[in-house]
């Protein structure tokens, strides 16, 4: 069944706007395109629950745009998954208007529609969880025996990169935001979570913390992973007590020496909070 999406924006006659709907389309989504004006009935009569809102040069029309989102989602308690895609000047402006926990995810200009794609089928693939969600990236389900590992990182280049250290021996999943990382969370049982300590708008910090006082998370070692060797990072990383941390320059190999040695209960080299 295909997915429907919302996309607004100013100019649906637009080379990129065009562009970008025929992505969407050849993904299997069936994108329904709204004028920015037309915003407050898409809302209230639409049964749309994923909205991508495209700004080339933030206006009237997208303030009250992103108003319409905030009052729906909070005070009429919609599930409305609401991505951006801007200018930094167009995202920072929205962020005005709208709460950041309810948008999904923003993109800045020029974008790279395949990790936009990437990013709705993480969070609603398809809106068959069973069929995407719950398998990892190389293919093996969640109940085959292997650890499931989640890697959270904005950096797409390295968690493509570390996704293929481990997948010949684990269920690796990827998540290149903190909000993606707590819908993956919801659906998915961890035996360890990678993450990153520096990133934008969702921090690692912050996602540690919210982790760690949930019930339901608060178990799943965590380790974070930074790009800086920095006495004053490692002292912040380790006033929180994780179980470790690791700099991403870290060679492959003993990378994965020391994760298998996590999951086989042996001495690790990793820093932690005992050290």
């Amino acid at each position: 069944m295909e997915k429907q999406i919302g996309f607004i924006c100013d100019d649906g006659r637009q080379f990129l706007v065009r562009s970008m709907v025929g992505e969407l389309r050849d993904a299997g989504y069936d994108v329904l395109l709204y004028s920015s004006e037309a915003n407050v009935s898409i809302l209230s009569d639409s049964d749309l629950d994923v909205f991508i809102v495209y700004f080339d040069g933030f206006n009237v029309l997208n303030e009250r745009t992103m108003r319409s989102f905030d009052k729906e989602i909070k005070e009429k308690n919609k599930n409305i998954h609401v991505y951006l895609i801007g200018s930094d000047d167009d995202l920072n402006q929205a962020y005005h208007f709208i709460d950041l926990a309810f948008v999904a995810h923003a993109f800045k200009r020029p974008v790279n529609m395949e990790n936009v794609i990437r990013e709705l089928r993480i969070l609603a693939p398809a809106y068959t969880y069973e069929d995407s969600l719950l398998t990892s990236r190389n293919g093996k389900e969640s109940h085959n025996g292997r650890k499931n590992i989640l890697i959270v990182d904005d950096d797409d280049v390295y968690l493509r990169t570390i996704e293929g250290w481990f997948s010949d021996e684990y269920n690796v999943y990827t998540a290149v935001s903190g909000t993606n990382a707590l819908e993956l969370l919801k659906m998915v049982s961890f035996d360890l979570i990678l993450l990153d300590y520096e990133m934008p708008m969702l921090s690692g910090l912050d996602l540690f913390r919210i982790l760690k006082t949930e019930p339901k998370t608060a178990n799943i070692p965590l380790v974070f992973l930074t790009a800086k060797d920095d006495k004053q990072v490692c002292l912040e990383i380790l006033e929180e007590k994780p179980d470790g941390y690791i700099l991403k320059t870290t060679a492959p190999l003993l990378l994965k020496y020391n994760i298998r040695s996590f999951f086989e209960g042996k001495k690790l080299w990793w820093k932690t909070s005992e050290e």
